[in-house]
Parts: C-alpha cells; structure tokens; sequence
C-alpha cells in the first residue's frame, strides 16, 4: 500500500483539474485590464497627480487604449513601446515610462504587464565592440550554430515577437549546453557574418541579449495566454481591488515582489487554477454539514463515528498540508514548491476568494509581520479567534481565520514540503 495516499490525492487533484475545469467555450475576450489589484506598486504617491494631470481624459489615453488592444501588437511588448512611441512622438524612455503609467493609472493594464512594458521600453541598442568572447571549440561552433540556424525564419518573421525569439533560441541554446549560452554576442555575430541574418536582424538581436531578456521570468505574450485561459475558464469574474495583492513593500509574506507578480511569474494558467482548487475545495469541507469515519465488520453493522467541530476543522486543515506537500512532490509544478500564500493568490486570482475576505487577512497584521515571533503569532491566533468558537464564525470571517492558521503553519514549519510522500493526515 505504499504511496496510496500520496496517489489518491494526486489523481484526485489533478481529475479535478481535468474534468471540472475543461476549456468551455466563452465570448469573454481578453484584456490586460486591471481587475484585481488595488493601487500600483509602480506609481508613486508623489507621481500620481503628475501622471494623471498627463492622460487623465486626454487624447493620448485614448491613443494608448487603442494600442494595448491592438491584437496585431498587443501580445509583445516591444512592439507596444515601438507603438507608443511613434503614435505619440516620443523619444526618451521617462515619456515612454510615463505613458505606461498612465494606461496602469487608468486601469487599462495591471501592475505585470506595466513593469513587463516597462522592462521593454528600457531596451537599448548596445554600444558597438567588436571583440566577442569565444572559448568554443570547433565542433561546439558548429553545433550552437546548428541550433540557431534552425531558428532563422522566426527570426524574419515580422509577425512573431523578437523577444519571445529570442529567450527561445536561448533557452534551446542552453538545453544542449550551459556553455552555448555566455557566448550569445559571439553566435551572434557569426550568424551575422555568414549572411545568415541582416544587419537590421542582427542588431535587433544584440539588443535582447545586451537587455538580457532570456532571464526575464515573463514575458508579455506568455502573460497574454494565461490571462486569455483564465478569462475563459472564469468569465464570470468581477472588478474587485486587493492592496495587499499589488503591495510589493519588504518584508510582507517575506517576498520582495507582489503576491500577484510572484504568482504569474511562478506559475502558467493550469498551475494557477490546480492551486486555486485547493481553496475551492477547502471552503466546500468547510461547510459539510458532517465529516465521518465509518469502520466496516465483517458480520456487524458499519460503525459510523462524526467528527467534532473541532475534529472536523483539524481533518480539513491536515488534508489541505497533506495535498500541498504531494502536489509539491509531484511534477505537477515543474519542479516549483507552493506555499500557502501562493494558494491563496491563486484562488484570489481566478476568483474562489473575494477582495474582501483577502482584506480581512491584511488586517491580521500579527499573523503575516516579519518582526513577531513564532509564538506570538500563535497567541494572537488564540487571542483573536479562541477555539472551537472560530469555526462558527459567520462566513466569510470563518475562513478568513482558516487562512491565518495557515499562514501561521507556514512560517513555524520547519519544513514547509513534507517530503515523505506517505505522510499520515491522521
């Protein structure tokens, strides 16, 4: 019977995945439009005022509109820049940057794909030097070369985005050997001179490796299919603002970055809603009306023992570790470990958590503060909420405290992956 648990609740994760969230056909369109994140991380208060003075209600908000819903460009954020730039004659990169900000003041674009535009509009064309590094040998030449080769036409193909060329010529680069990969500027040149790519090509090309785009964790197009999945899969989904999903302050759940960006960063659309299913099904064991065990005699009838409110309450939040730690054992998130706060996101995401209850968690700042201890969290957990009383708490406040404890179990867990797969939930 080894690894049956792990098994069962592995199957039963991802058949839930398979076969309740099938792709349904759906009218709702794409958009980068904001609508769940509170105020930018990206605009600072002193710069609000200036950015809206700028595009609030102007002709040039309309212009940028009218661009960032342009299909034919919308899905590169070169392409976006290069649009902004020559529709609204701007030259230096503050102008541009600004522009941005405007589409993000007026919640035509979110906080990703602001700082996924804002990364592009940086790219610059670097400084003529021709000495390029090479410590490859012959057959190692030949071999990166090979590779690139196999991807001059999309590199012609106007209608493919540069940088996602790119960051795949490098990432195919880099499969065959981590070697091929600090020698970009010479492939680069080589690939020129053999009249394999044109000067325009070729400088184009020196821009995204100079840029570093291949280390960028997102790129806009790849942001535009999970948003576009997502949007179909949960058409249903209203405008709702969370602060503490856009806050990207230190210290906070100990990320540097917003739980929003982490989160898309992290993770592709069928990954976001595997999490956010976790929380679904969490709040469903909530509101059973009975959890049993039944024991089964051979000549006897079956013994039926209900779980306490308590009993109950423990169960589900032990079965919730016990799913997080085989999803995060699994292949299921290539190799990326999920913690509890990347659930919740995701459940905020597709939209299993309303911007309410997210806001009730930002409250419990006793619960996420980097400067209080273990213990002090606990005892703010039985200050705030007591014991058994905290289950008949009135929704959504009831799972509101189900989220702190597991915020709390997160951060006194000495090991936040339960790497034996046959973890006992009992």
């Amino acid at each position: 019977m080894k690894n049956t648990i792990s098994y069962l609740l592995l199957f039963s994760l991802t058949f839930n995945l398979v076969a309740q969230d099938l792709p349904v056909e759906a009218t709702t369109e794409f958009s980068y439009k904001n609508i769940r994140e509170g105020k930018s991380a990206l605009i600072p208060r002193f710069k609000e005022d200036d950015i809206a003075r700028m595009y609030r209600g102007t002709k040039a908000i309309n212009v940028l509109r009218k661009i960032i819903t342009d299909k034919s460009v919308n899905r590169c954020a070169t392409k976006v820049i290069s649009a902004i730039e020559s529709q609204l004659d701007l030259v230096s990169d503050k102008d541009v940057e600004d522009a941005i900000l405007g589409l993000r003041l007026d919640d035509s674009i979110d906080d990703v794909s602001a700082g996924l535009l804002i990364h592009a509009s940086k790219l610059s064309r670097p400084l003529a030097n021709p000495i390029a590094k090479n410590e490859l040998t012959d057959e190692e030449e030949a071999k990166a070369i090979s590779i690139f080769s196999s991807k001059i036409s999309d590199i012609k193909n106007k209608s493919l985005c540069i940088e996602d060329t790119y960051r795949s010529i490098y990432f195919s680069l880099v499969k065959e050997s981590a070697k091929f990969g600090k020698h970009l500027k010479h492939l680069n040149k080589i690939a020129f001179d053999r009249d394999l790519i044109s000067e325009a090509e070729f400088r184009r090309l020196e821009t995204m490796r100079a840029g570093k785009v291949y280390e960028w964790p997102l790129s806009l197009s790849s942001y535009a299919q999970t948003l576009d999945t997502l949007a179909k899969r949960f058409p249903d989904r209203v405008k709702e603002s969370s602060e503490l999903i856009t806050d990207n302050s230190e210290g906070k759940f100990r990320n540097k970055k917003s739980l929003r960006q982490s989160l898309h960063e992290k993770y592709n659309s069928t990954q976001i809603i595997l999490l956010a299913n976790m929380v679904r099904d969490l709040k469903k064991r909530l509101e059973a009306s009975d959890i049993s065990i039944n024991i089964n005699y051979p000549d006897q009838p079956t013994e039926i023992i209900s779980l306490s409110p308590m009993e109950k309450f423990r169960f589900i939040l032990k079965l919730l570790r016990k799913e997080l730690s085989t999803i995060n054992n699994s292949s299921l998130l290539n190799g990326r470990s999920a913690s509890y706060i990347d659930i919740i996101t995701a459940a905020y995401e597709v939209g299993y958590i309303s911007s309410a209850e997210i806001e009730q968690l930002a409250a419990l700042e006793d619960i996420w503060n980097p400067k209080k201890t273990s213990q002090e969290k606990v005892m703010f957990w039985v200050k705030r909420f007591g014991g058994v009383a905290s289950i008949l708490l009135p929704p959504p406040f009831g799972f509101v405290s189900v989220m702190a404890i597991m915020l709390i179990d997160q951060y006194i867990s000495q090991a936040p992956v339960d790497r034996d797969p046959d973890g006992n939930i009992f």
